[in-house]
C-alpha cells in the first residue's frame, strides 16, 4: 500500500498536464484515437483548475458529455471503487460509504480497510451493469469538504485520491431553534456553534434517550443515556463538541415524530 500511496501522492501533487488525468480516466488508446477533439475541448486548461489543482470532477463531467465515460455496461460485471486519503479516517470511512450510495450503489461489499502512517484506504466491490458515476461521487465528496485530488479508472476499478482534512458531515447545523418534523432514524446535528442544548421530544414520542457527542474528527467525547421516557432533556456540551447523535435506546419508532432543538 505504501508504494501505491507514494505514487498517487506524487501524481496528485506534481502532475500538471491535464492529458495525464484524461488518460487516467479513459486510457491511452482512447486518448490517442481522439487526441484532436480532446485537445480542442481542453485547450484552455485554466478552466479546469481550482486552487491550482486540476478539477477532476469537471474533467469527468466533460468526458461523460463527450461519451468517453459510459453510464452502463452491457451486462452485470464485477467492479471495484477504491478511496485513498491521508488524514481524518473516521469521517473518511463514513463519507466514502455515503458516496457509494449517492451513486446508487447499495449492494456492495467492503473488501479492504486499511489505516497506517501513509494514510487510509477503503475499497468497495460489487457486481452491476451500472457504472459508479465519478461525477456524482466526486460532487458529493466535494460538497462534504473533500478535495478530489485524482480519479483514475483501470478496467472495472476506480481509484479516488482525496484530501479529507476539511471534511464534514452533511447534517443540519444548530445555530437557532430547529424543528425536526420527522425522525425515521438516529438524528445527527452539527453543534459546533453552541455550548448547550434543550432537546424536546414532540407529542406522540416515547423517548428513551441515547445520545453521543463527537468532536470534529468524529472522535467520541460523551455518552448520555436515561432509563425512563423523557420529554425534555438539557445537555451541556463538552469543549470541542462538533456533532451530536440523538437516538433511542430501543427503537427509532419511539422518536418518529421528531424533536425541537433549542440552543442556549
Amino acid at each position: 500500500m505504501r508504494v501505491w500511496f507514494s505514487l498517487l501522492f506524487a501524481l496528485s501533487l506534481y502532475a500538471s498536464a491535464i492529458d495525464d488525468r484524461i488518460i487516467g480516466l479513459i486510457g491511452l488508446r482512447a486518448f490517442e484515437q481522439n487526441r484532436l477533439i480532446l485537445n480542442t475541448v481542453f485547450l484552455q486548461t485554466n478552466r479546469y483548475k481550482k486552487n491550482g489543482l486540476i478539477d477532476m470532477v469537471e474533467v469527468a463531467r466533460i468526458l461523460e458529455r463527450l461519451g468517453f465515460l459510459p453510464k452502463r455496461l452491457k451486462a452485470p460485471t464485477p467492479q471495484e471503487v477504491r478511496f485513498f486519503s491521508y488524514n481524518n479516517p473516521r469521517l473518511f470511512f463514513r463519507l466514502t460509504e455515503e458516496a457509494m450510495q449517492e451513486a446508487y450503489i447499495f449492494n456492495y461489499t467492503i473488501t479492504h480497510i486499511q489505516q497506517d502512517e501513509d494514510g487510509v484506504l477503503q475499497a468497495f466491490a460489487f457486481r452491476s451493469a451500472n457504472i459508479p458515476d465519478p461525477v456524482r461521487i466526486g460532487s458529493f465528496l466535494r460538497s462534504c469538504g473533500f478535495k478530489v485530488l485524482d480519479i483514475q479508472r483501470q478496467g472495472g476499478t476506480w481509484r479516488y485520491v482525496l484530501d479529507s482534512s476539511a471534511a464534514s458531515l452533511k447534517v443540519p447545523r444548530v445555530h437557532g431553534s430547529l424543528d425536526i418534523k420527522k425522525s425515521e432514524s438516529a438524528l445527527w446535528l452539527n453543534v459546533s456553534q453552541t455550548f448547550a442544548l434543550s432537546i424536546v421530544a414532540k407529542r406522540g414520542n416515547h423517548w428513551f434517550p441515547k445520545i453521543f457527542i463527537y468532536d470534529r474528527q468524529l472522535r467520541p467525547l460523551k455518552r448520555i443515556e436515561r432509563p425512563g421516557p423523557v420529554r425534555r432533556l438539557e445537555i451541556s456540551l463538552p469543549n470541542g463538541s462538533y456533532y451530536i447523535k440523538i437516538s433511542d435506546r430501543f427503537t427509532a419508532k419511539n422518536i418518529k415524530n421528531g424533536f425541537v432543538i433549542l440552543p442556549k
